[in-house]
């Protein structure tokens, strides 16, 4: 199967900014994270984070993300990339 590129919004709780969960997420899934724009406060931590490999794979990793406590919304890619 072929690996895919998907990007995501992550809107990370107050309690998880300072918790190493990217790097948690590359050492358990077979994915590829490009952090691609980020703003964290005190209060709110937002990261635009692409994920390469299989799409199984992708989907584990990103139900992982959602069971720590981090809202996932796919990126609409109607807009022009960069």
């Amino acid at each position: 199967m072929a690996a895919q590129e998907t990007r995501f919004w992550l809107n990370f709780p107050p309690q998880l900014i300072t918790q190493p969960l990217l790097w948690r997420l590359c050492r358990e899934f077979a994915v590829v994270t490009n952090i691609r724009q980020a703003s964290v406060t005190d209060e709110v931590g937002i990261v635009s984070l692409s994920l390469e490999g299989e799409a199984e794979e992708i989907a584990k990793a990103v139900g992982w993300l959602e069971s720590q406590g981090v809202k996932v919304d796919p990126v609409e890619m109607n807009t022009i990339a960069s």
